[in-house]
């Protein structure tokens, strides 16, 4: 068996790797340990899309990390047996011209500048949503449903995609949960945004005019379980 290691803060778990005999990669692997907190999750999402993951807590703040370093020797030994399920997670897919962003958590376009409001409009399966003015949208999927989705006032599903409107300058339902087939489209109609998924910081520049293309998309996350 082949396993990838992300881990970025350097925890050591080496000895605990050597000890299984666990064979390391960067290419290809069979596993990933990902070894941090949510946004490490993420992140080794983005490097090592759809391979099954053990999500290792090395952080306070980790609310899906559902192992600690301590028992990772347990759950490599399951793991070797084939003592394991595979849970998965649907992600979401943003196409913008040419480009496409896939994403774990969500989908956001947020204004470029902070002290200038966002005018944008949003369709949703054929009903539109005009005259939008705030900070941008916010789009996640389930597992994402209790990260920034939530702290700008989602409030969290187990099935579909959340829309949020983030920090809306307007009265007006700010938060909806929508079928996971919906099809979303974001306008922006003035001032610049960021077209951004989860934490990844590689953000796509959007002007007056440009259109964002939101769904679910075919890939999925996977994660390694141990629960009878």
């Amino acid at each position: 068996m082949r396993f990838a290691i992300v881990n970025p803060n350097g925890i050591d778990i080496n000895k605990t790797l050597k000890k299984e005999g666990i064979k390391i990669v960067k290419k290809n692997p069979d596993f990933v340990i990902c070894v941090g907190g949510d946004g490490t999750i993420l992140l080794s999402e983005r490097l090592y899309p759809s391979i099954p993951k053990l999500a290792t807590k090395a952080s306070k703040i980790c609310e899906k990390c559902e192992y600690t370093p301590s028992q990772l020797k347990a759950a490599l030994k399951l793991i070797k047996e084939g003592k394991y399920k595979i849970k998965e997670e649907k992600k979401l897919e943003a196409k913008f011209k040419n480009k496409k962003l896939v994403a774990l958590n969500e989908i956001q376009i947020h204004n470029k500048d902070p002290s200038v409001a966002l005018r944008f409009s949003l369709h949703v399966n054929g009903k539109v949503y005009r005259n939008l003015i705030g900070d941008g949208v916010i789009i996640a999927t389930p597992y994402g449903a209790t990260g920034y989705y939530k702290s700008a006032g989602g409030k969290k599903f187990k099935s579909g995609i959340g829309i949020v409107l983030n920090n809306l300058h307007s009265e007006g339902k700010k938060n909806v949960i929508v079928n996971e087939n919906s099809k979303i489209v974001v306008k922006v109609e003035r001032e610049e945004a960021w077209l951004i998924r989860d934490n990844d910081k590689n953000f796509i520049k959007l002007k007056p005019g440009d259109k964002v293309y939101i769904n679910l998309s075919k890939e999925k996350a996977k994660f390694l379980s141990f629960n009878s």
